[in-house]
């Protein structure tokens, strides 16, 4: 299912050109990070290639919404339990993560331990991510079709999530065979040697001329056929701001 987004005009040959590539792994590239500022039409184009793959293992995740790292991956388990994907071993270990925590915080609670509950949660969640991370990635990895990630709004994140992402699940996804991932923000993760080079980065420029006046046509908007450029230049290309545009045009009836 097409996460709820109004679908606006892609025009973003290149992008989804370097994404199929990646995607069918006709290149070394793993993943294609997408960077620009707000309203470029980052969420669009990663929409499009979500679209564009939905008869495969497909995921989109909106790092927005998610308030914590194990959000993240419930979110990717529940999409494949969507997609008729068994994930029983991340089952598993939530489920033994969940009746551990119980058991551990009666325990601090007997000894009214507060600094030992502080070292001891911190130690046991990283413990936690990665076991549920490693869960989930043999999981995913058992479906024969070619996993593609989508993972949007990098810039919302709070520092541990980016962190996180960066130092660990990145990392993890871009060493499963056959997955793929695509990652769009205002910033970017920066991953280290050797992920680094399995990363394809671009950033999106404002649409030109052209693409507003093929905007225009897909529209129907046949009084505005002759205005792409003012509409180009009001807006300096910018596509968030030239669908606002849109979005309260009416279009008069009858002849002009």
């Amino acid at each position: 299912m097409v996460p709820g987004h109004r679908q606006v005009h892609v025009d973003r040959a290149e992008q989804l050109a370097h994404a199929a590539d990646i995607a069918a792994a006709r290149t070394q590239r793993r993943a294609l990070f997408l960077e620009g500022q707000e309203g470029i039409g980052k969420t669009s184009l990663l929409l499009e290639i979500y679209r564009q793959h939905t008869t495969g293992g497909v995921y989109f995740v909106d790092l927005g919404r998610m308030v914590s790292q194990v959000d993240v991956l419930n979110e990717l388990a529940r999409q494949a339990r969507q997609q008729e994907i068994p994930v029983p071993g991340y089952r598993t270990a939530r489920s033994q993560f969940t009746q551990s925590a119980q058991v551990q915080v009666n325990d601090l609670r007997a000894r009214n331990s507060s600094i030992s509950l502080v070292i001891n949660a911190s130690i046991d969640r990283s413990i936690q991510l990665t076991s549920l991370s490693d869960a989930l990635m043999e999981n995913l990895a058992s479906d024969a079709r070619r996993p593609v990630i989508c993972l949007d709004g990098f810039e919302h994140c709070e520092a541990p999530m980016r962190d996180w992402l960066g130092r660990d699940l990145l990392p993890d996804l871009l060493t499963q065979p056959g997955t793929s991932v695509f990652l769009a923000g205002r910033n970017i993760p920066r991953l280290s040697q050797p992920h680094v080079s399995s990363v394809h980065t671009m950033v999106l420029p404002p649409f030109g001329v052209d693409a507003v006046q093929e905007w225009i046509d897909s529209l129907g908007f046949h009084s505005l056929k002759r205005r792409a450029v003012r509409i180009h230049d009001m807006h300096d290309g910018i596509p968030g701001l030239i669908d606002e545009f849109f979005s309260t045009h009416i279009e008069p009836h009858g002849d002009e």
